[in-house]
């Protein structure tokens, strides 16, 4: 007979969870600065909130960064469309949902991927590892540029598939049942980082176009939760 033990072993305790609110907060806040609309708990802002936000700054960032990579508009529309649905209290299945999220989630990943940093270090690795085999210059530099081509671009759409598949999955089945606490399992911050690298392009998360796209989301986030709380 086996029984339980009284308290789970510090390894097996259950994870924390910021809400959705907290999580986002952290990735768009400015050092002392205070926003209206900040101040609200997570329990006082209605979860329609999340889909005005996305409706409308996130949908905008997002429409920005396309134009900027040349890339396709149809799925972020399609996502755009279905989140004002939301906002307007439509019930979407989540089957709907995840035939929408994973499309535009995939182009998002991609758009964010920092390529030319990937390639540099791979065409840099590989040329050195020719070298030390006694390649000539030409000889490795030739072959580092093509490792890293096939590198890049592999790595590339395997990072936009398997974080598109798993988010898809996970912000669908929350969306479908508007729960803040599902949707906080999903850890939304990861996801707004990608947005603010598509729109910032090679400097990633730093640099004067990632905290444009941090003022542009942390302001449609204040002006969502206006609009969704009474």
């Amino acid at each position: 007979m086996t029984t339980e033990p009284d308290a789970l072993p510090e390894a097996l305790q259950p994870v924390s969870v910021p809400s959705w609110l907290d999580q986002v907060r952290e990735v768009l806040a400015e050092p002392a600065a205070v926003h209206d609309g900040w101040g609200h708990s997570v329990a006082g802002v209605p979860f329609a909130a999340v889909h005005h936000w996305h409706a409308g700054a996130v949908a905008d960032l997002i429409a920005e960064a396309v134009a900027r990579h040349v890339a396709d508009a149809a799925p972020h529309d399609a996502l755009r469309a279905v989140h004002a649905r939301a906002a307007a209290g439509e019930p979407i299945a989540e089957d709907v949902w995840s035939a929408v999220l994973e499309p535009a989630l995939r182009e998002v990943y991609r758009m964010a991927y920092p390529r030319l940093r990937v390639h540099a270090r791979a065409s840099s690795a590989a040329a050195s590892f020719a070298r030390s085999r006694g390649w000539s210059a030409d000889e490795a530099d030739r072959y580092g540029e093509t490792y890293a081509r096939m590198n890049t671009e592999v790595s590339d759409r395997v990072h936009a598939e398997a974080n598109a598949i798993a988010n898809a999955a996970a912000y669908a089945g929350a969306f479908a049942a508007g729960d803040a606490q599902e949707y906080a399992r999903a850890w939304p911050f990861a996801v707004v980082r990608a947005w603010i690298a598509a729109y910032a392009g090679p400097d990633g998360t730093a640099g004067p176009a990632a905290e444009e796209a941090r003022v542009l989301l942390r302001d449609g986030l204040a002006d969502a939760v206006r609009r969704a709380t009474p």
